[in-house]
């Protein structure tokens, strides 16, 4: 049967209208973060404290740290005569599935190579990755979709990694779609280590070499600073207590950020203090995830807010940060009034992989497997009916 339209219609309005009460208390929450944002602008020191002090109350404490920027620090565009290259990755793939005919995964990792704000044409290419039979039957390290998703993201990174070697001359910019941290499951098996250890060896590799590494998260849903200045919502004394509190719950990041940057301007640089970014600090304090917010909006009454990804060592060098800025305002000036990285959304038309490049796919391996001799098997009548409906 359809969708009940007019079941969905009450609850529309029900929870319209529940929203519309909690408006107020939602505005109170916002110009509170504000207040703190100014009233602690430049208490960096105790800031930090307060941080490591919930820290040791709450081991999964997940916020900003500030560095040496003030909180309510705008950065103007900066003007770079030369932008340097960008190498933007993105990846697709195929999940295995016990319901087809036969069960595979692929990883297909598009690259697009531009030198911003020339007339030399850009170049593309993509890698794509098979994983079949002996790949997924390996019961101490299954290929399920987690491990599928893990690995295109490392294959994103390897393969800027190669590419940005190329380059004749340093800093290069290496852009992914999404944060640098990992939040991909399981996060606590061997499997999972492995995969990480292997990541943090790139983005290592990458940092050496003098590339830039970072991630661009659109429309981002995060509260990393809100979550910051709640711990100075209350007084001092109970910061423990208030570690797991949250009252400023619903206010997000991006929200404060508008009413404080004009298209264009940045704000300042943070540290991420979470467990996974102690994970990557550990490996090498040069890793430490950090991330700026950036208006990439074209006009003052429509901000649109990124949040960038940088490591630490990154972060601490100003040039660097600087190449980023002006390279990805560039990028998503090229998109008109749908800001985006030009880059990004190019990457990502190389590397999809459609419905029907994944059936013929799977025609040449099942036609491969009976040329040898191997069993095929046939899809499930449950999947049957869904190719059929």
């Amino acid at each position: 049967m359809p969708v009940n339209y007019l079941q969905i219609q009450g609850q529309i309005q029900a929870k319209c209208q529940q929203a519309s009460q909690n408006q107020q208390v939602y505005q109170d929450r916002l110009e509170q973060a504000v207040r703190l944002l100014r009233q602690y602008a430049a208490d960096l020191d105790d800031l930090r404290d307060r941080v490591n002090e919930a820290r040791q109350a709450d081991l999964s404490l997940r916020c900003a740290v500030p560095l040496t920027e003030r909180l309510d620090t705008v950065r103007d565009a900066p003007v770079i005569r030369e932008l340097p290259p960008l190498l933007a990755a993105d990846g697709s793939q195929v999940n295995p599935s016990r319901h087809d005919a036969v069960e595979f995964a692929v990883i297909n990792t598009g690259i697009f190579r531009i030198l911003p704000a020339t007339h030399l044409t850009p170049s593309e290419d993509a890698e794509t990755q098979l994983y079949l039979l002996d790949d997924l039957r390996n019961p101490d390290a299954p290929l399920t979709e987690e491990v599928v998703a893990l690995r295109r993201d490392l294959n994103e990174r390897r393969l800027l990694a190669e590419r940005a070697a190329r380059e004749p001359s340093q800093p290069v910019i290496t852009l992914t779609d999404g944060p640098l941290e990992l939040y991909r499951e399981p996060r606590n098996n061997s499997q999972f280590d492995h995969l990480l250890s292997e990541y943090l060896t790139v983005l290592q590799k990458t940092g050496r070499q003098g590339a830039v590494s970072a991630g661009y998260v659109d429309k981002p849903g995060s509260d990393l600073v809100v979550r910051l200045l709640e711990l100075t919502a209350e007084p001092r004394q109970p910061v423990q207590e208030t570690a797991r509190r949250r009252p400023l719950g619903g206010v997000l990041d991006r929200v404060i950020f508008a009413g404080l940057l004009a298209p264009g301007q940045r704000s300042a640089v943070f540290a991420i203090q979470s467990s996974m970014a102690e994970r990557f600090a550990v490996y090498d304090p040069a890793l430490q995830p950090c991330f700026f917010y950036l208006n990439v909006g074209n006009h003052p009454a429509r901000p649109w807010m990124a949040r960038v990804e940088i490591p630490r060592g990154v972060a601490e060098q100003t040039d660097l940060v600087d190449a980023l800025h002006a390279v990805l305002l560039q990028q998503c000036r090229q998109m008109g009034s749908k800001p985006y990285p030009y880059a990004l959304h190019r990457a990502h038309e190389i590397a999809l992989i459609t419905r029907l490049e994944k059936e013929q796919i799977e025609t040449m391996i099942a036609r491969a497997m009976r040329a040898m001799g191997l069993a095929v098997g046939e899809k499930s009548p449950k999947q049957y009916h869904k190719d059929n409906f």
